[in-house]
């Protein structure tokens, strides 16, 4: 079994309150240090990575260019761009670029990207949401381990808590190493709670955290998920699915 995290003696006691302004999490990636060619060395590895297939229809992979104009529709959507903290509104064509651009620099050692797309396959493969995972130290609690989004049309049919399901435990658990994740949703999300909560995050009542969003201050929700040593060795994984044999080539 997991530990529940309001259990454990490293956590303080005390409620604890915080308070930050929302900026982009792209504004966290430096490419200043990074040539050209090594940067497009660095993108085909990432553009590589193979998709995984969540549902029959449904694909997660690389971020990748042709993302572009579904990015833009989709993080302009007051429904999807209420709920979130990074994104810079209006979304322009430069955050998309940069988002896009920068893509290889979210990746593991290894190679495997840190974020990734959400596509319907019977779209021509349109992006329909995105998906986030950290490779962050477990000493570092204070940060999203993990976000997300999806369009609102596919909302009520499970696939964020799988897909978080999928993606946390084969990047972050498996290959990065992590035991211990900080998740946050706002107050009244109930939704993007649930889906913290499916995947064994637990809520933290004692930790108050703020944000300034669009001039105004929002509550947030904390969950927490901590793993031990016998969880990650019981795990079983979420199978991948089957696709439909008309969208195989």
């Amino acid at each position: 079994m997991s530990v529940d995290p309001k259990e454990s003696p490293t956590l303080a006691r005390e409620p604890i309150v915080r308070t930050q302004v929302v900026r982009s999490a792209a504004t966290n990636i430096d490419t200043s240090n990074t040539s050209p060619e090594e940067l497009e060395r660095l993108n085909q590895i990432h553009d590589s990575y193979k998709p995984i297939w969540l549902t029959e229809t449904i694909q997660i992979g690389p971020v990748l260019p042709s993302d572009k104009d579904a990015l833009l529709e989709h993080l302009n959507d007051p429904r999807i761009y209420q709920w979130l903290l990074g994104p810079p509104n209006p979304y322009t064509p430069a955050d998309a670029d940069f988002w896009i651009n920068s893509r290889a620099l979210r990746m593991t050692e290894k190679g495997m990207p840190l974020n990734f797309s959400i596509r319907d396959m019977t779209r021509s493969g349109k992006v329909i949401g995105s998906i986030g995972v950290s490779n962050d130290s477990d000493d570092k609690l204070d940060g999203d381990d993990t976000g997300y989004w999806l369009a609102s049309e596919y909302h009520g049919q499970g696939l964020m808590a799988k897909a978080l399901k999928m993606i946390l435990w084969k990047v972050s658990v498996m290959e990065v190493g992590k035991r211990k994740f900080n998740g946050r949703a706002f107050e009244g999300n109930w939704a993007s709670r649930k889906t913290m909560e499916k995947v064994g995050f637990v809520l933290q009542p004692d930790i108050h955290d703020k944000r300034i969003k669009d001039n105004k201050t929002v509550n947030l929700w904390t969950l927490r998920l901590y793993l031990t040593e016998e969880d990650v060795a019981n795990h079983v994984p979420v199978a991948e699915a089957t696709p439909l044999p008309s969208l195989v080539q």
